[in-house]
């Protein structure tokens, strides 16, 4: 698992490395902060509620899911996941339609959740 998080004044860029760019089918995400409406820690249960049809990447039951994946209920809207086993993920909700959601696994989920929410609600 390798997911880079690196949060600037303007920005959130992730970097995909090892296994999580092969799962993911992605290298490379980066969202303007002004894109950025909510990020915050969720359970997995509530988040995997909303997944629709997987668009490219991968999904192994109770392993992993990552990549790109439809939402139900919103025709267009599609969200990118990197996740594994942990049931607390970090959920980056955008405006956009593409992705209108990035959900992580990352060990420091609560700080990023922080430091990501002081950034878009100043």
């Amino acid at each position: 698992m390798g997911t880079n998080v690196f949060v600037h004044d303007d920005a959130v860029e992730i970097d995909f490395t090892g296994w999580s760019r092969v799962w993911a089918l992605k290298g490379r995400v980066e969202l303007a902060m002004s894109d950025i409406v909510d990020a915050r820690v969720a359970p997995r249960a509530e988040l995997v509620e909303s997944l629709g049809w997987r668009l490219g990447g991968t999904a192994f039951p109770g392993k992993v899911i990552s990549g790109r994946y439809s939402t139900k209920g919103r025709e267009g809207v599609r969200q990118l996941w990197d996740t594994y086993t942990d049931p607390e993920l970090l959920l980056i909700e955008t405006r956009l339609d593409r992705p209108w959601r990035v959900v992580l696994q990352h060990p420091d989920r609560d700080f990023l959740a922080w430091v990501i929410s002081e950034r878009i609600h100043r």
